[in-house]
């Protein structure tokens, strides 16, 4: 939001007042709205002056160019700059606008001190159009006689003016206004409002309603719609003084009707529409939602989709305008228009938003009608537009206008406890008057009901202002945040030490993760539903939003893994390599067994690995990690977390991983995570890599209730070892981790450890068979082993190979 100083002052009571515009600012921001920018309201006008031509020349060498001496300046022994120009309706005597060396006009042209076929030119003699104050670009402008020369251009033309750019909070669209910036600044300037008069119109011969029958089908998405005709209108410019208030705040006039409903728009913050009269051809509008698809073209020549719900404004049946964001083209103001429709309305702003963002368009209107607009301000624009037209042109305005809901809304009330805003503030020192004073100061009333406590009305323009926390922020606010002492917290009871047992098992994972090198990201809860099905997710088990911020973040993540790859699709794109990434959050899914939320959410430990498994140094760079790598790593953190050994199953009904290369993590017959190596086909055509890009995926909510908790020494036995090889032949389909349970189950406590270290298939071994060989580890805690121990325990655990899973013995 864009606010003219020049501007803002036509609404304060000392129209005279000095305003420092950056004391001004840092107050604004203090209370609450922010001033991004100070600038000047010339717009191009800089380095542009007031000169006199005081001599002219034919170029020698062009025809159609002029030499020219000008004056910028009275003192004495100023000197004349010589400028070329090509204008032919320019005289000695002239008063002109003269651009110096350093200027920037509107449309970026620098002016540089240049040579023009062979001589010097020292500046720019000025057209309208190029100066964009007017459409004239036939020659150079003209200025009054009594110009004074040197004198800056913005400081003759009176728009000599300063711009304070505000970067607006969603909640403050009562802001959105020159009138609503008045009301907040009046109390620092020390200064009343001065609010406009509304104008007074006779009642004319004929009504709005007998010209057009205003229905609204549904009050909830239209609470007020005034409507109001207004003919024997000509289309032509609107008077220099709005056309430059709309000039200096970045807005391009285009006609008197286009031009004042945009003025008012900006000055009261209430967005008006006008529809040609003689195009609404079934004598009335309706106003309701939209209930059917259908295709619209809007009046800036742009095709729309709309869909059931959108608000429409109908002649008939017939769309003529996206109710709140633009009119139709349709109904648009042309050259030869001599009668309007006048709008002005009060939308649902919840069904604007979406709208707008659906289709992508955002306008000044749309922005306004989404922060919520004042109900009561609705007419009063409508009076404001019709009086311009009426006043500047002629025009003969209907009255009275339709208006829906002439009766105004009841106001809000409730209660404050001043105690309330003493604790939450740490202003224990504020009076009930002060506070009161301060509030009353931007137009909410205050009645006094007890000691302590007052009842606040908000104005109808502060739709934010909902219960008594929001009064104490706007007590705070107009104090200013940078008044309120700094004060520690103060409590005689003893600092609680309690700890969140999950959060500090989230902060254990989130520890170890890093402390194994991988790098912590961060990311939404949601998602999209293409890129969640891009990785091979089922659209029918997804939690969607019914009001989604956009189609980026519309469904819920049921896993963190589409998150990760796609921050891996992110840096390898900048070219970065080796990535070792995790992230620990929640996922979301359906859960029919729920029946208050009909969904589950998981807290889960994710990574993913790429790259070497060592970092590339003059001495090695290590493996390509795969697999294995990513599985060492998750039983790792298995160990370090809980007290639990997992099971691996092959897993091959995965769409996001390897076929052969990953593996479902048990927990009994339950399933609390996944490890595997990308799919070939997600890895080649989504990720474009041909390196492994391994994953995985731990349910510690499921971990949790295994916590490891403390650290356990376990003494080591002072006697040595026995080691023995023994290898099997048995059925392909058989897991390492199968054949270890079985060895374990057998070998006593005196087996210590049991691992594979070969698996051949091949020659020698039957088809659909493999050779698995085992190193285990015997010892004993009081003694030596004897070799018919060892081998005792060896055939006792052959012996159960053969029994349990028809395994024999490798010769």
């Amino acid at each position: 939001m864009l606010l003219s100083l020049n501007w803002l002052k036509d609404y304060l009571s000392k129209q005279d007042i000095k305003i420092n515009a950056k004391d001004l600012a840092e107050k604004l921001t203090m209370r609450g709205l922010a001033v991004e920018r100070i600038s000047s309201g010339t717009r191009g006008l800089d380095n542009v002056v007031v000169g006199t031509i005081e001599k002219i020349e034919k170029h020698p060498n062009a025809d159609r160019l002029q030499v020219t001496q000008v004056r910028v300046s009275n003192e004495p022994n100023a000197e004349n700059l010589q400028i070329v120009c090509g204008a032919k309706n320019i005289a000695e005597g002239d008063i002109v606008p003269v651009a110096l060396v350093g200027a920037v006009l509107p449309g970026d042209l620098k002016i540089k001190k240049s040579k023009i076929r062979g001589v010097e030119s020292s500046g720019m003699l000025c057209s309208g159009r190029e100066l964009e104050i007017s459409e004239d670009s036939d020659g150079i402008l003209k200025l009054p006689k009594h110009s004074t020369i040197g004198q800056p251009l913005a400081r003759l033309l009176g728009s000599d003016d300063v711009l304070l750019e505000f970067d607006l909070t969603a909640n403050r669209g009562d802001c959105l206004s020159v009138m609503g910036l008045a009301r907040e600044i009046c109390p620092i300037l020390k200064t009343r409002l001065r609010d406009p008069k509304p104008p007074r119109f006779k009642n004319s011969n004929h009504r709005t309603s007998a010209i057009v029958k205003v229905e609204v089908e549904d009050k909830e998405v239209c609470p007020r719609y005034v409507a109001r005709v207004i003919d024997t209108l000509k289309v032509t410019e609107s008077p220099d003084w709005i056309k430059q208030r709309l000039k200096t705040v970045g807005i391009r006039p285009i006609n008197n009707i286009v031009d004042i409903t945009n003025f008012v728009m900006l000055e009261y913050g209430q967005p008006l529409h006008a529809f040609d009269l003689r195009r609404i051809e079934s004598g009335g509008i309706k106003v309701g939602r939209c209930d059917k698809t259908m295709e619209f073209e809007l009046l800036n020549g742009e095709r729309v989709l709309l869909e059931p719900g959108d608000i429409l404004i109908k002649d008939g049946d017939r769309p003529i305008a996206l109710a709140g964001i633009m009119g139709g083209a349709n109904t648009q103001i042309e050259d030869d228009t001599t009668s309007i429709l006048l709008e002005s309305a009060c939308f649902d702003s919840t069904q604007i938003r979406k709208t707008a963002k659906r289709l992508n368009l955002h306008t000044d209107s749309s922005k306004r009608f989404e922060r919520g607009i004042d109900i009561e301000g609705v007419n009063r624009a409508s009076e404001r537009a019709a009086a311009l037209l009426r006043d500047s042109f002629e025009a003969n305005v209907y009255h009275p206008p339709t208006d829906t809901n002439p009766e105004p809304a009841k106001p809000r009330s409730f209660a404050v406890d001043m105690r309330d805003i003493r604790r939450i503030t740490g202003l224990y020192n504020l009076s009930p008057e002060k506070a009161t004073d301060l509030l009353d100061s931007i137009g909410i009333s205050t009645h006094k009901r007890s000691t302590n406590i007052f009842i606040v009305k908000p104005p109808s323009f502060r739709n934010d202002l909902e219960k008594s926390i929001d009064i104490v922020e706007e007590v705070a606010r107009l104090i200013g945040y940078d008044t309120i002492p700094e004060r520690y917290p103060f409590s005689t009871a003893p600092f609680d030490t309690y700890h969140d047992p999950i959060y500090e098992f989230e902060r254990r994972a989130r520890t170890f993760l890093a402390q194994l090198g991988l790098r912590e990201t961060i990311q939404y809860s949601f998602t999209s539903e293409a890129t969640l099905i891009k990785y091979g997710a089922h659209s029918d088990n997804l939690i969607k939003l019914q009001n989604p911020i956009s189609e980026e973040f519309k469904v819920m993540r049921p896993s963190l893994l589409p998150s990760l790859l796609e921050t891996y699709l992110y840096n390898k794109n900048r070219r970065s390599e080796g990535q070792r990434l995790f992230e620990v959050a929640r996922a979301y899914e359906k859960d029919e067994s729920n029946a208050e939320t009909g969904s589950k959410e998981t807290l889960w430990a994710a990574g993913l690995l790429s790259g070497n498994t060592l970092q590339e140094s003059w001495r090695k760079n290590g493996e390509k990690i795969d697999f294995y790598y990513g599985k060492g790593l998750v039983d790792i953190l298995v160990r370090q977390l809980s007290t639990v050994y997992l099971a691996y199953e092959n897993t091959r009904d995965s769409k996001l991983l390897h076929p052969h290369r990953s593996a479902s993590l048990k927990l009994g017959l339950t399933t609390v995570g996944y490890v595997g190596e990308v799919h070939p086909y997600i890895r080649e055509q989504v990720l474009e890599t041909h390196d492994s890009v391994v994953l995985f995926e731990l349910n510690l909510d499921a971990l949790r209730k295994y916590e490891r908790k403390g650290v356990h020494f376990k003494m080591p036995s002072r006697f040595p070892s026995v080691d023995i090889d023994i290898a099997i032949v048995c059925d392909k389909s058989l897991t390492s981790q199968t054949l270890i349970e079985a060895i374990k189950s057998d070998g006593s406590e005196l087996l210590e450890s049991a691992r594979v270290f070969d698996i051949y298939e091949g020659e020698n071994i039957p088809m659909g068979k493999k050779s698995v060989a085992f190193h285990l580890s015997f010892v004993s805690k009081d003694r030596t082993l004897e070799e018919h121990e060892v081998t005792e325990l060896r055939d006792k655990i052959v012996k159960g190979l053969e029994s349990k899973h028809a395994a024999q013995l490798r010769a």
